[in-house]
């Protein structure tokens, strides 16, 4: 039992490991470089129907500070990938919607993740498709409990 619990722990941190080179790289292979990275398209992913949203809605939904967000935002928007203006109900506020060639980009992108995303599936033997869910999704609870800094002891 305790060599199982080990290659579980090992595991994780490679998939911990996994997710940190992740953040910064390319969604899909760009032949000119002008690919997104996961964090931009993961703060981009919520204006896909054309919807517009607060910066700190965007930044709330991917996890990031609103700090964080701004600085990604200012480099999609040298782009000409994002447009950002005054909310007009709230003079304090930032709505971000995407342009033409932003919305283009996050499609093509989110079409190149998906079907990776569809291979990796259908490459699963059938017992593993059916778990794989719970299992994501448990690994994404127990990572944003981590990533929160909750420490939960447990009795001995």
């Amino acid at each position: 039992m305790d060599g199982e619990v080990e290659r579980f722990l090992e595991s994780f941190d490679v998939l911990a490991q996994a997710i940190r080179r992740a953040r910064g790289a390319q969604v899909a292979p760009s032949v000119n470089g002008r690919g997104l990275t996961l964090s931009q398209y993961g703060l981009l992913q919520p204006l896909t129907n054309g919807d517009r949203a607060r910066v700190s809605e965007l930044s709330n939904d991917a996890g990031i500070a609103p700090s964080t967000a701004s600085r990604i935002l200012d480099v999609l928007e040298r782009r000409e990938l994002i447009r950002r203006q005054r909310h007009a109900g709230d003079r304090r506020g930032v709505e971000v919607s995407l342009t033409a060639r932003g919305r283009e980009l996050l499609a093509d992108e989110d079409a190149w993740l998906r079907s990776r995303q569809r291979d990796f599936y259908a490459g699963l033997p059938e017992p593993e498709r059916a778990l794989a869910p719970d299992l994501f999704e448990r690994l994404a609870a127990l990572i944003d409990e981590l990533a929160a800094g909750s420490v939960h002891q447990t009795a001995t």
